[in-house]
């Protein structure tokens, strides 16, 4: 969730920074419309979107058997959070202030129902309108349009008051009101969801006079603009022909329209190309492809079984104690008796820095999230080596969240302290279904309890082509049909499937 918000943020304001350098000052404002909402709906796609990578490396996908190297576990018991500034914390003024203007924005569609219902109908020429007291002006919602019960239907400047309302209402404004609400409610704190809804409230006005002045001539349609009441009517939702920004109105009216140059519009879709490329195609090849190894994003060979393993600086007790001085038990865990293992795994890069670190086996309540958080910011090890030359290796550290049931807080959660210990060797069995077609083999490994077992070696016998079975337990792997198979994991016996003579 993390990452879809701040690659959403990147690119809504890069997009909106496109906007202001190119598009602000023109007068194609059916473009200028078009590109906000798009700009933005693009926003909200890009980070959800996994499309393959524009370029793959063929050599840096033939990698080594998968083995996940596995350090030394330790238990972590619930210990007093003294921070008060938690994850946590911030989720909850996020949904405060979040539920606060989702509040506001149902006040004005109340408000706007509240006046239709108090209105009075009347139709002129073609248009139902609604007359309403203690408003000022007119405003448009949807095809209500609202008319001060001041304006005199006799008035010369009647006529020209509805055709600007109207312009609204067969433009559809309405709608892109809503949209941008709704942004702006769930991405309050984003300085670009307020910029883009005031302009685009502009924008409907540009149109709306575009389109009355076919009808009017400029002179008479200013004389009637500048002599209406400027005062706004307090209406979030509504689109208004006594709108505040004369100034800048009638001098677009009195401005002749260009064309958008060429050279705006490509630099602006580069730009939009360029973000899809960025934040989108950042996946790896399906590894149900002719892929036996992973790689991790920053992209190379990834071994599991080196030479020399990664070590960290003051031996991996040091390391043990880092976790362990930085780690703390989440509160909604502990609130909601929530204990158990998480798996962390992550690569050690070349340069000693840690990479992809994600957790594969998980509790939730926050106890996922925080053990990452922790193995992410761990400082650098000393890479393993190859051959003698760093190579990237993969490991995986279980995190064990252990409750202390005996000890309560003042806030109704319990506590307990820092354990480290040692994995304890166990020799289980594990469960393995496997079959053989199209030319590869395909199965499923499971515990001694039938659940999936990630993380599964599986190595082709006599060779060093392998791969690891997936997060739920399957795996696939390219083979003849008369070659055994292991499958082998820490703590559990090596199974030997044998293939199948011809």
């Amino acid at each position: 969730m993390t990452n879809y918000i701040v690659e959403l943020s990147v690119i809504h304001m890069a997009l909106m920074l496109g906007y202001w350098f190119f598009l602000r000052n023109e007068q194609q404002y059916a473009k200028m419309r078009f590109y906000l909402v798009a700009s933005t709906l693009l926003a909200l796609t890009i980070p959800l979107l996994k499309l393959p990578k524009l370029f793959n490396n063929k050599e840096a996908i033939d990698a080594a058997p998968m083995e996940l190297i596995r350090l030394d576990n330790f238990t972590i018991t619930s210990g007093t959070d003294t921070s008060f500034w938690n994850y946590d914390l911030l989720i909850w003024l996020y949904m405060a202030i979040t539920v606060f203007f989702s509040f506001k924005l149902f006040g004005n569609v109340l408000h706007l129902i509240h006046l239709y219902r108090k209105s009075n109908g009347e139709k002129f020429n073609d248009v139902y309108i609604r007359k309403v007291r203690d408003i000022k002006g007119s405003f448009t919602f949807f095809n209500w349009i609202f008319l001060s019960d001041e304006i005199d239907q006799n008035q010369q400047d009647y006529d020209v008051i509805l055709k600007h309302e109207k312009a609204h209402v067969s433009l559809g404004h309405t709608y892109d009101i809503i949209f941008f609400e709704l942004f702006k409610v769930c991405f309050w704190w984003l300085p670009t969801a307020w910029f883009v809804n005031k302009e685009i409230r502009e924008i409907h006005e540009y149109q709306a006079d575009a389109i009355a002045l076919k009808s009017y001539n400029v002179d008479q349609y200013s004389s009637v603009l500048i002599s209406s009441t400027l005062k706004l009517n307090g209406v979030n939702l509504a689109s208004s022909f006594h709108d505040g920004l004369i100034l800048k109105r009638l001098i677009a009216m009195k401005q002749q329209a260009k064309n958008v140059s060429p050279w705006k519009l490509g630099a602006l879709s580069a730009m939009c190309a360029l973000l899809i490329a960025v934040f989108a195609c950042t996946e790896q090849v399906d590894d149900k492809a002719d892929v036996n190894t992973e790689t991790s994003k920053k992209g190379g060979e990834v071994f599991t079984v080196v030479e020399s393993l990664p070590a960290f600086e003051g031996g991996m007790d040091a390391f043990y104690r880092y976790v362990a001085n930085e780690i703390k038990y989440p509160l909604l865990a502990r609130q909601t008796g929530v204990e158990g293992r998480v798996d962390v795994q992550f690569v050690v890069e070349k340069d000693g820095s840690l990479s992809d670190v994600k957790a594969i086996n998980g509790i939730g309540a926050g106890c996922d999230a925080e053990a990452v958080r922790v193995v992410q910011n761990a400082p650098r090890f000393m890479p393993g080596t190859q051959q003698g030359k760093p190579v990237r290796v993969q490991m995986v550290m279980p995190i064990i969240f252990k409750l202390n049931e005996d000890k309560i807080n003042a806030d109704k959660s319990t506590q307990g302290m820092v354990i480290v210990e040692e994995v304890q060797s166990i020799n289980r069995k594990f469960k393995v279904e496997v079959r053989y077609g199209d030319g590869e083999w395909s199965g499923t490994v499971y515990d001694e309890e039938g659940n999936r077992l990630p993380g599964v070696n599986i190595l082709v016998a006599g060779t060093t082509t392998g791969t690891v079975s997936d997060l739920d337990g399957s795996f696939k792997l390219k083979a003849k049909e008369e070659n055994d198979l292991y499958l082998s994991f820490i703590g559990y016996e090596t199974v030997r499937v044998e293939g199948r003579e011809k």
